[in-house]
This record gives structure tokens, C-alpha cells and sequence, in this order.
């Protein structure tokens, strides 16, 4: 058997139980995440009547990726992460039954906290659990298994997501406190996948002798590699896109077109629904990742310009399809590209230092977008925001590395 066909028998191979398991959790986790994360915005905007005060909710369930890196640190310092799983997602589940004390307590100081409360928990603990899953990912699959099983567990992710849009538009018709309850079980059913996995030890646990050493490798394991560098930025201008739009959208449906949650939702659903096909598509996937990075996000910066001229909904459902499916192909080519390149014993922390400085900047991205709208007017935010998403797409021309990386 030749080196080729040696490479398609494996990739063949059956995925592990406990990959299918983490699917599995992290798919429920993502119905939950996404519909809540939705839900809040909608809620905050509803109560606050202020498109700043409703972007800072969206932006608190970032905000704990400031300190990615250290809680990627400390994962890779585990020997067994399940104990450390389970915990946070309990954590999600009681930070909301305290946003359902505080709407039936009523007020708009306790419940306005209460939000962003509970949006900074289910950001942290979402957080911790990606650390986790991107060390498992890197433990549980074959070498020859990445791409595979990472367009599986984005395509399958994204279904979730379009699920949790959908529950949302119907959970906020039937009320708040219903809506909350109803997201407190689906984290709660999360919680399942993960005791049913076998508790396996970590092979290369992190070798540091204590946490500073260990984040200060995280760190100059990635911006010593110019592979890295450029998938932080890369990562940067997916996000920058994904964290205004929220907002964006919100704001241009509730107050601009004066319509029900429901097209919201739908909108979100027409995104995901794009994003399930780009990640189908991403399993193909071959040649070089600056081409990819390139043709996928400046497309993406010029449909945020058409979304800003469009004055109906309908065209708009199409057009965030569409991003979406850019945005799912970019994802799993990303992705596969840091399972090849990160070492096992780096995967948490290389996890946290890309969530830190490509994720956790767009904390503001939320905010911003709700001081641009009162700024610039809606179309004026959705101009601006499209042009730096055209910049950034062109980083693989500054990074060589990361341009001739082959997927």
C-alpha cells in the first residue's frame, strides 16, 4: 500500500466514541449558546430601549476571552479536563435560573445586571469548554481524521445553531421567563454527552513548572509563527463581522423595519443555514490557505456594504445566507489548519491566545456597533464595518506563511 492510499484507509476509520460524544456536547451546547445569545440581545434592546446599552449585552458574553490564554494555560495543565467540564456547565445552567429570579423579582436595574451577568457565565464557561474540546479534538482524532472531523463537527454545530435562532423566536413569543427556563434545560441536557465519555489522561500533559512559564509558551508559541499570526487576524475579521451584525441586525429589524422577533430569528437561521453548507463544503477543501482566507472574507466585507443599502428585509435573508456560507467554508479550513499546525500539549493554549486577541477584541464589536448606529446611522455602521472586513481579508499578502499554508 502506497503513502496515499495508506492516508485515505485512515481517514476512513471510524470516528472515536468520545469525539462523537464531544459532537454530541458541544452540538446541545451550541443550541443553547447561540439561542441565548440571541435572546439577550433582543431582551436588552427590548428593556433598555438603547441599542449601546443592548450591544454591551452581547459584548459581555465575549468579554471573558480576554483571559483565554490563561484559562487555555490551565487546561493544558490537566490531565483529565472532564471534572473541569462538567463544573462549568453547571455553571451556565445556574447563572440562568438567576436571570429568572431577577425577571420575576422585576425591576430594570436587577434584570438589566442580571443579564449582563449571566452573558459574562455563559461566555466564560463556553470559553473554558472550547479549550477543552480543541484539546480533546486534537486527542481523539487521527491525524488523517482532522478535516473530517472538524467539517462534521462545524456542519453539525451550525445545524445546532440554526435550532437555537428557531427556539428563540418561539420561546420570546411565549415570554421571557418561559424562554429562560427552556435554555437552563438545554444546557442542562448538555451536560449528558459529557459524563458519558471515558475520562481518558492526557498523553503530553503541559510541562511547565507553574502558570506564568506556561502562558508565556502559549504566547511565544504563536506570534514566534507566522502561520499563527495570520489566522489570529483571520479570525479577527470573521468575528469583527459575526459580533456587529448581531446588533446590526437587531437594531435594523426592531427599530428601522418595526418588525416581530421572528424575522430576527430568521435572519440568524438564513446565516446559519449558509454556514451548515460552507462547512459541508470546507470538507473538500484543498490548496492554499491564503486563497481561501482571501476569496471568502472579501466577499464577505462587500455583502455588509449591500446589506447596507438594501431597504427590505427579504433581500437581506439572502444575502446573510450567503455569508454564511463564506463564513462556514473559512471556519473549517481555519480550523484544520490549527489542528495541523499546533503541537498536543499547546492545543489549549494556542485555543486561548487565538480567542484572546482574535476573539475576545471584537468584546467591543457589540458596543461599537451600538455607538455607531447612534453615530453614523445604521447603513453608515454597516459601510464601515464592511470596509475593515475588506482590509483585514488581505493579511495572507503580509504573511507568506500563512498564504502558502496547504490544506
Amino acid at each position: 500500500m502506497n503513502e496515499v492510499d495508506r492516508e485515505i484507509s485512515i481517514s476512513k476509520l471510524p470516528l472515536s466514541r468520545n469525539f462523537k460524544l464531544l459532537v454530541a456536547t458541544s452540538a446541545i451546547s451550541r443550541t443553547g449558546v447561540a439561542g441565548f445569545q440571541l435572546a439577550v440581545i433582543w431582551i436588552a434592546l427590548l428593556l433598555t430601549r438603547s441599542s449601546i446599552l443592548a450591544g454591551l449585552a452581547d459584548g459581555m458574553a465575549v468579554l471573558p476571552l480576554f483571559f483565554s490564554f490563561v484559562l487555555g494555560a490551565y487546561v493544558d495543565r490537566l490531565a483529565t479536563k472532564k471534572g473541569l467540564a462538567i463544573l462549568v456547565s453547571l455553571a451556565r445552567v445556574l447563572s440562568i435560573f438567576g436571570l429568572f429570579i431577577a425577571l420575576l423579582v422585576k425591576g430594570l436595574l436587577i434584570e438589566t445586571l442580571s443579564i449582563y451577568f449571566v452573558a459574562f457565565v455563559i461566555g466564560l464557561s463556553t470559553d473554558i469548554m472550547n479549550s477543552t474540546s480543541a484539546s480533546w479534538s486534537k486527542q481523539f482524532l487521527g491525524a488523517q481524521q482532522y478535516q473530517s472531523g472538524v467539517s462534521l463537527s462545524q456542519s453539525l454545530g451550525a445545524v445546532a445553531e440554526g435550532v437555537g435562532y428557531a427556539m428563540s423566536g418561539v420561546f420570546l413569543i411565549l415570554g421571557l421567563n418561559f424562554a429562560v427556563c427552556s435554555f437552563a434545560i438545554i444546557f442542562s441536557v448538555a451536560i449528558i454527552p459529557i459524563f458519558l465519555m471515558k475520562d481518558e489522561r492526557t498523553t503530553i500533559v503541559s510541562s511547565e513548572s507553574n502558570m506564568n512559564s506556561s502562558i508565556r509558551k502559549g504566547l511565544e508559541y504563536v506570534f514566534k509563527d507566522k502561520r499563527l499570526r495570520g489566522l489570529v487576524i483571520i479570525v479577527l475579521a470573521i468575528n469583527l463581522a459575526l459580533g456587529t451584525l448581531g446588533i446590526l441586525m437587531a437594531f435594523l429589524i426592531q427599530d428601522q423595519f418595526k418588525l416581530s422577533a421572528i424575522y430576527f430569528t430568521t435572519l440568524a437561521l438564513s446565516l446559519t443555514a449558509g454556514v451548515i453548507i460552507g462547512s459541508v463544503l470546507g470538507s473538500a477543501a484543498k490548496g492554499k490557505l491564503g486563497l481561501y482566507s482571501i476569496g471568502t472574507i472579501l466577499p464577505v466585507g462587500f455583502l455588509l456594504f449591500l446589506v447596507g443599502i438594501i431597504k427590505s428585509v427579504f433581500p437581506d435573508f439572502a444575502v446573510t445566507f450567503v455569508i454564511g456560507i463564506l463564513i462556514g467554508v473559512i471556519n473549517v479550513v481555519t480550523n484544520t489548519a490549527i489542528l495541523k499546525i499546533v503541537d498536543h500539549e499547546m492545543m489549549g493554549r494556542v485555543s486561548g491566545v487565538i480567542k484572546t486577541f482574535g476573539i475576545s477584541l471584537t468584546f467591543l464589536s457589540g458596543t461599537i456597533g451600538g455607538i455607531l448606529i447612534q453615530t453614523l446611522t445604521l447603513q453608515g455602521s454597516f459601510y464601515l464595518i464592511g470596509a475593515i472586513v475588506c482590509v483585514i481579508s488581505f493579511t495572507p499578502v503580509v504573511f507568506r506563511e500563512f498564504y502558502n499554508f496547504m490544506i
